[in-house]
């Protein structure tokens, strides 16, 4: 099976397969990039997102996805859910199968309720967790992150043992900065079955599955 996947900025993945367009986490550090053009989302059939923090969803950028789309479902977290009615947004808590994930201690404290997606039985996202204990053939991590380590985060890729693993969450990071993070991803998961596939803001990756 084909699976197509655009990174648009930092979380946000944009998955095409079986003749879907799903478009994960369009948060704010993607809506407020200048390369963003939201024909890049036109006819999106779902919009999952995984929590309620500004980096993973933005009211406009949902907006937006939603008057392009198929008539997408939006679905994520009852808390989300409850925040974006208020905005006039319609989400459900069911639909794609989620999974436990829940969000990693923040600085400032507790994080909030954060789901983990299988998307189309091919590819998972986790939102901002390292502890979950499943996964599809292609894993989305966060290597990067104020709440975790890239430790971590290869730790958990090696536990669950996905076959291909994207890198998200990293707008914080240089682009010197993600070449030696996931250089060093790459040099930790050497033993194992797990193709590290880095994709470049805008870029997209054909995987095979």
């Amino acid at each position: 099976m084909d699976v197509t996947i655009t990174k648009l900025v930092h979380a946000c993945l944009l998955v095409e397969v079986n003749g879907r367009r799903i478009l994960i986490d369009p948060g704010s550090f993607s809506w407020n990039d200048e390369r963003l053009d939201l024909s890049m989302v036109e006819g999106v059939d779902r919009i999952l997102i995984t929590h309620e923090h500004a980096d993973h969803v933005s009211v406009d950028f949902v907006r937006g996805a939603l008057e392009r789309s198929n008539d997408a479902p939006v679905e994520t977290t009852g808390a989300l859910a409850a925040i974006l009615q208020d905005q006039g947004i319609d989400a459900t808590t069911s639909g794609t199968p989620q999974f436990v994930a829940p969000h990693e201690r923040i600085p400032i404290g507790p994080g909030p309720a954060n789901t983990g997606f299988h998307v189309e039985g091919v590819l998972t996202h986790p939102g901002d967790s390292h502890s979950f204990v499943e996964t599809m053939p292609i894993l989305a991590m966060p290597f990067a992150a104020p709440w975790g380590s890239l430790v971590a985060g290869v730790d958990r890729t090696r536990l669950v043992q996905p076959r291909y693993v994207i890198p998200i969450h990293d707008w914080f990071l240089s682009e010197d900065g993600k070449a030696f993070m996931y250089r060093l991803a790459e040099m930790g998961l050497a033993n194992d079955e797990t193709e590290l596939v880095h994709i470049e803001d805008f870029e997209t990756a054909e995987l095979q599955v």
